[in-house]
């Protein structure tokens, strides 16, 4: 039998009396308590179905007095599990009448026949305050109330029954309760049947994967209902990823589960962040999304293809199903709204109302319930990602920042993420709202190997649509084959990992490599020449298409028609443009292409390039785009080269829109095309004001300089000394700008003897992306006396060859007072050739055994623990008494603390995903030499009750909350500690009880 709704898991329960009960699983079935009887023998179940009863065990059974609920199993399946339709567990969190909910079950009211059961529907509306005090909800029947009966309710046998909004499982009938005429059922919420211990365990043994219970914040069901449709819609959209080359062999379809090809990239946080009163400072570098998860709003800065919109699709899939992993929990659950800001520009607003918000990226679903957004942002349960914020014209852009904070600003909760590239808005454009800024870093070493291995996975999977066998097992094969001898050669090739720092172009190496069988490109202009020349090239050739619409293009022909498109865009500072746009350009572009213009009209060819060259696309109706912006500037560079338009060119050269396509159009010029735009942006260099304007010129310069084939010594003089007599950058934009030219920039970098540690540690942060060239100047910078210079120079490790790094640069430092971020066993195994180290950050998998011996012979004062889903105990603590600060975070099979009683710890620090004190106590017992303790806490509060029992003789106490529980952040427990100090970092706006038994002893930020 398919169970297709949630209607259709109803069941009638016979123990002591007849009930109700709903099938949670094809063996477990939940019921009322006092249907069973004080002791139950045989209890039975029947399904809608009709069949035979079904004999069960009780796993579990309440006090009918406290909660009124019980947990059966089945003697054996009753479904099969693939029947079942999803269930979804659902929590009241609002106060309003919730209408359009039901009850369900077999009452006595409802008979045929010889008093046969027959099931019923009672609508009404869950009035939640009526049964606060009671623990109860309480539902008030839409229709006129049965008859009373002399011999009980007319309502007896509906307990246990499922109580529904829409198709979200609230509570379980209880009672029909005196006074209302039969017009009101009583019902056992669901949540407070989650909270006994005895029903949890139980059901954590039988169903370990139960869903988690969802908050329902809005009273209008038919949100609810909507909810889940545009949750599907988000998935559908977003968790399909185009991944760039696996469509040029085999098959039209180069869209890949999200999951398959997307790949965490690290990100790093501009400035240090201080936590609890100073006690911690976070490292700099992380994945970005660890960044985020402490962060309700970021602004994201990223090179074009660095993977900005890939992470925008990968939030908003996975929040909306509530499958982001552990550290971005706080998200799942959340509803998303995408706003691309290149739909926001063609649909001619840059300031949308918030019933806009669900229709901007135009997702296939209907329209949402009148004033559905509004509620949703009110409630503060949305997660707003603007993505592109660089694709709106320069004069869009300042109306776009007061849209966001204005409505940031009516609606507080709102969680909100910002992309942009590196330079198109200034230094913390969006602080005053309570954004943090994080910049996407060019992929690692690393990175580049484990996206050479998700892009051969994905394509290794359209293998499985081959149905001859044998071709598909010779084609993962060559795959394979092919995938070692890249990653070979990228471990070889510095010149080659320099251009895949960028998901989007590591992707294009990997589908030249497939396609040339080895043969790799040397430089960025022939990485895209090759790769238009695959687009539009021999694809159709090598599938054997022959003149596919009627239409056959070749790469000159299809090159020049784009190029009239890319123009147009950027001509009129846009990313996208309607069909008949399109179409009136390739009319323009077809004047002088004689031969395309006998195979078919403007709007034929448009489609044929739509279909077949992979580099337009029609994103939605009459929308049309490049598959990525880096081509549209590149063909668009190409045209005005062709057109000899340079000089329009250089006349926008200090617009950011423009200067990608001046960096770009460099690889098309002659000799002395080149020395024409590279001598007209260092005369505009030389007129313009200030410094502040000279630098994007002057970088601009000296990035076609290092992209020209040709300059001669006088023009690279001029270049590189205009750019050096500026000095050292003095802000995070001037490093940037300078970090955008690699590691041609080293010759003119200043030593670090004069500079103040601000100017230092930017110059140290940019060696750090140089590669290895840059390690005798990262030798002299770690050597410089400031903190911060040091500390940048250390976090380069990340970066660079493990062993090389740790014998060159960082064992002739004094590492005391720096901050070591460990990342790889490289890394740890390399700790030897260090001096004393003041603090260690280890993160990812490494054992108890490997970090001990990674640590023997350190002396760690400070010691961090962090995302490791290995460790199960800290033995190799016992080596190392003299550290005093110890934070462990994200460890979730850490169960041995025992370690800690040898500890004279000064400060702990205990993050989500660490186990409760509960369990350190057992293995240790009180610890009174830790005086300062950092709690991390996420949706369980409790944990304060048991503060003083494990720390007898805490003096402070630093409190994080990371997600919005539903219960108040209650610190009265803690009131008998009169020096106690409290700190408590409160973004999520938790109200706090018992503060006033602190007084200025209490901080909250």
């Amino acid at each position: 039998m398919l169970i297709r709704s949630v209607e259709d898991r109803l069941v009638a329960v016979q123990g002591h009396q007849q009930g109700s009960g709903l099938l949670l699983t094809p063996r477990l079935v939940l019921t009322s308590a006092h249907v069973l009887g004080p002791d139950p023998a045989e209890v039975t179940i029947l399904g809608l179905d009709g069949r035979r009863p079904v004999s069960c065990d009780v796993l579990w059974a309440g006090h009918p007095d406290r909660c009124d609920a019980a947990l059966l199993k089945t003697r054996h399946a009753v479904a099969r599990e693939g029947d079942l339709a999803t269930l979804r567990w659902g929590e009241i969190v609002t106060r309003q009448p919730v209408q359009g909910c039901q009850a369900l079950g077999f009452p006595q009211v409802q008979r045929f026949g010889d008093d046969e059961l027959e099931a019923v529907q009672v609508p009404g509306t869950l009035v939640p305050l009526s049964g606060r005090l009671r623990g109860r909800y309480v539902l008030r029947s839409d229709h006129h109330p049965p008859s009373s009966r002399a011999d009980g309710s007319p309502w007896a046998g509906l307990s246990g029954g499922p109580v529904l909004i829409g198709q979200l499982l609230v509570g379980i009938a209880a009672e029909d309760p005196m006074g209302w005429d039969h017009s009101s059922i009583d019902a056992v919420p669901l949540a407070s049947i989650m909270n006994d211990a005895g029903f949890t365990a139980a059901l954590l043994e039988h169903w370990p994967n139960a869903p988690a219970l969802e908050p329902i914040h809005s009273p209008f069901p038919e949100d609810i209902a909507y909810e889940e449709r545009y949750a599907k819609a988000l998935k559908a959209r977003y968790s399909r990823l185009e991944i760039f080359g696996l469509d040029d062999l085999g098959t039209n379809e180069n869209s890949w589960d999200l999951d398959t090809a997307y790949l965490s990239l690290e990100a790093r946080a501009p400035r240090h962040t201080a936590d609890h009163g100073g006690h911690h400072t976070r490292p700099e570098t992380q994945r970005v999304e660890d960044l985020l998860a402490s962060r309700p709003r970021s602004v994201l800065r990223g090179e074009a293809g660095a993977g900005k919109t890939t992470l925008v699709w990968w939030l908003a899939s996975h929040a909306a199903c509530r499958t982001l992993p552990a550290k971005l929990s706080a998200l799942n659950g959340l509803i998303p709204f995408v706003v691309p800001m290149r739909s926001l520009a063609a649909q001619g607003t840059v300031t949308p109302t918030p019933d806009r918000l669900p229709t901007i990226a135009q997702l296939p679903v209907e329209d949402p319930p009148s004033g559905w957004a509004g509620r949703v942002l009110e409630s503060g349960r949305a997660l707003l990602l603007v993505d592109g914020l660089d694709e709106l014209p320069q004069p869009d852009r300042a109306p776009a920042r007061r849209w966001l904070a204005e409505l940031l600003r009516l609606h507080p909760g709102t969680r909100c993420l910002v992309t942009v590239r590196p330079l198109a808005v200034g230094d913390f454009w969006l602080e005053s709202e309570g954004f943090e800024e994080l910049l996407l870093l060019p992929m690692s070493n690393t990175d580049i190997q484990a996206f050479v291995a998700a892009w051969h996975q994905a394509a290794r999977l359209e293998c499985e649509r081959f149905t001859d066998a044998a071709h598909a097992r010779r084609q993962r094969g060559r795959l394979d084959s092919l995938e070692r001898d890249l990653s070979q050669e990228f471990r070889r090739n510095a010149t080659l990992r320099d251009l895949a720092r960028t998901p989007l172009l590591c992707a294009v190496i990997c589908a030249l490599h497939r396609r040339r069988s080895g043969l790799l490109p040397r430089t960025r202009w022939d990485l895209y020449r090759a790769a238009l020349a695959m687009l539009l090239g021999g694809r159709d050739d090598y599938r054997r298409i022959h003149k596919p619409e009627g239409i056959t293009l070749s790469v000159d022909d299809g090159q020049q028609l784009l190029q009239r498109i890319a123009v147009w865009l950027v001509r009129n500072g846009r990313v996208e443009l309607s069909r008949a746009q399109a179409v009136r350009q390739l009319e323009l572009a077809m004047d002088g292409l004689r031969h395309v213009r006998e195979q078919g009209t403007a709007d034929q060819v448009l489609t044929h390039l739509l279909n077949r060259s992979g580099l337009l696309q029609e994103r939605s109706t009459d929308v049309i785009q490049f598959i990525h912006r880096t081509f549209q500037d590149y063909l668009a560079a190409k045209e005005f080269r062709d057109n000899d338009s340079l000089d329009e060119l250089l006349g926008h050269a200090a617009e950011e829109q423009w200067q990608d396509v001046i960096r770009l159009v460099i690889g098309h010029c002659g000799r002395s095309e080149a020395r024409r735009v590279i001598s007209g942006l260092l005369t505009a260099a030389d007129e313009a004001s200030d410094p502040e304007a000279q630098w994007p010129l002057r970088t601009l310069a000296a990035a076609c300089a290092i992209g020209s084939a040709y300059v001669d010594d006088a023009l690279h003089d001029a270049v590189w000394g205009g750019l050096k007599a500026l000095g050292p950058p003095r802000n995070e934009r001037e490093y940037g700008f300078l970090a955008s030219l690699g590691p041609e920039v080293l010759p003119i970098l200043p030593e670090p003897e004069g500079l103040d540690a601000e100017q230092a540690a930017r110059i140290a942060r940019m060696l750090g992306s140089l590669g290895e060239v840059a390690l005798p100047l990262l030798k002299q910078y770690g050597q410089h006396s400031s903190f911060l210079a040091r500390n940048a120079v250390a976090n380069a490790w990340r970066s660079q060859p493990p062993q090389r790094y740790a014998e060159e640069v960082l064992a002739a430092m004094q590492l005391h007072d720096v901050s070591l971020r460990i990342l790889f066993p490289e890394q740890l195994s390399a700790l030897h050739h260090l001096n004393r180290n003041g603090r260690l950050s280890i993160a990812q998998d490494h054992s108890s055994a490997e970090l001990r011996r990674g640590l023997a012979g350190q002396e760690v004062r400070w010691l961090e623990l962090e995302h490791n889903s290995v460790l199960r105990d800290l033995h190799f603590l016992r080596e190392h008494p003299e550290i005093k600060h110890l934070t462990i975070t994200t460890c979730p099979r850490l169960r041995d603390f025992s370690a800690l009683a040898d500890l004279e710890l000064q400060l702990l620090g205990l993050a989500l995903g660490s186990p409760d004190l509960e369990v350190i106590a057992t293995s240790t017992g009180p610890l009174p030499q830790t005086t300062s303790l950092i709690l991390t806490l996420a949706d369980d509060f409790s944990v304060i009750e048991q503060v003083l029992q494990v720390f007898p003789n805490l003096s402070f106490l630093g409190l994080h909350v990371l997600r919005t529980p539903s219960q108040p952040l209650d610190l009265s427990a803690l009131h008998i500690r009169p020096e106690l100090r409290l700190d408590v970092l409160n973004t999520e706006k938790v109200e706090i009880l018992g503060a006033e038994h602190f007084g200025d002893r209490l901080r909250v930020h």
